[in-house]
């Protein structure tokens, strides 16, 4: 019997998902069925060890041949990742304002005196006019905007296919009764054993895949830049308050030849009766003429942030979260082949 060892990494060699077969062709003398029973051609072994008859059976004799057997395999593989990213987006806001304004006024006068002297009645009348100003408060609104990003972060996974070999030692015989008479034609393999997995280095993986739609992003987002004003603001109508007036600038009395409105404001009295009866004296308030408006001080809030329209996703540096693992069965990737003391058969 020899033994031959065969190797694997990673996964059993009872997950081989192909059964580890090879047959007699011109380049090897041997057949292997699935259950690894099989036989090996006596010339083939000479073939690959140079070896006449005698010196083939004084090997046998000695117990100086080992069969061994490799195969291909290859084991797909998976790893999951996650990709960290940035969006950006544009955050609309509006923002309030208050304004003072000044407006000018001027407003006609007019005076009417008259009263009775000595039994004489006495009429008098003059215009004037007088400059007032009104305060007032207008409030207006405008739109702004400012750039703003969220975090954002997707998962993916990438997949790999790892070879390997699985090696092992072919228990064969050669049949005892042919052998006594010499007329033996070959071994007869009755297993592999010690079958070792033995896989190459790092797997080579492809590009991770991410899913339509995988992103997730952070509840919050983060100004970016400072607000720009879309424009002015739009104001409404001014609020005014009361006008305040000044003196009024009168023109000259209209009277009579000879007659003095002072007359009609005198207090003497001849023999405890005053001079003067029948006094009247109205000011007339007459039509106002509202000057420009003086635009004033504006007085602004603070702006007031409404909605972020999200925009492009910028995709940063991947993380693979695990070392990877096998998501399948070894599979045979090469035929089965045979060695006799490291030669191959």
């Amino acid at each position: 019997m020899h033994r031959i060892t065969k190797v694997a990494a990673l996964a059993a060699p009872a997950l081989l998902a192909t059964a580890l077969v090879a047959t007699s062709t011109a380049a090897n003398a041997y057949t292997i069925n699935p259950d690894d029973t099989g036989f090996i051609g006596k010339g083939e072994v000479q073939t690959a060890l140079g070896l006449n008859n005698a010196k083939l059976q004084d090997a046998v004799d000695k117990g100086t041949l080992t069969f061994t057997s490799t195969q291909a395999v290859s084991q797909a593989w998976s790893q999951d990742a996650s990709q960290s990213g940035t969006q950006s987006g544009v955050q609309a806001g509006t923002q309030s304002a208050t304004q003072i304004g000044t407006q000018a006024v001027s407003q006609a006068m007019s005076q009417d005196l008259s009263c009775t002297i000595n039994g004489k009645n006495k009429t008098f009348h003059r215009d004037g006019e007088r400059a007032g100003v009104r305060v007032g408060t207008a409030t207006g609104t405008r739109t702004a905007t400012r750039d703003a990003s969220r975090n954002a972060l997707r998962e993916g996974t990438r997949t790999a296919t790892r070879t390997g070999t699985l090696s092992g030692v072919v228990n064969a015989d050669i049949d005892a009764k042919a052998r006594k008479t010499g007329q033996w034609t070959g071994w007869n393999i009755q297993g592999i054993t010690n079958k070792v997995q033995k896989m190459d280095g790092t797997p080579t993986w492809d590009s991770p895949t991410f899913s339509d739609g995988a992103w997730s992003f952070g509840d919050t987002w983060t100004p970016t830049g400072d607000w720009t004003p879309n424009g002015g603001y739009s104001w409404g109508d001014y609020q005014w308050g009361g006008y305040q007036f000044g003196d009024v600038a009168w023109g000259d009395w209209q009277a009579a030849p000879g007659d003095d409105p002072a007359d009609c404001l005198r207090n003497d009295s001849v023999n405890g009766v005053p001079v003067v009866s029948d006094l009247v004296n109205n000011i007339t308030e007459g039509a106002t003429t509202p000057g420009e408006i003086t635009p004033g001080e504006i007085s602004e809030d603070p702006v007031v942030p409404g909605v972020v329209t999200p925009g492009a996703i910028t995709a940063g540096a991947i993380n693979y979260t695990d070392q990877g693992r096998s998501t399948g069965p070894l599979t045979t990737a090469g035929p089965l082949r045979l060695f006799v003391n490291g030669k191959a058969l």
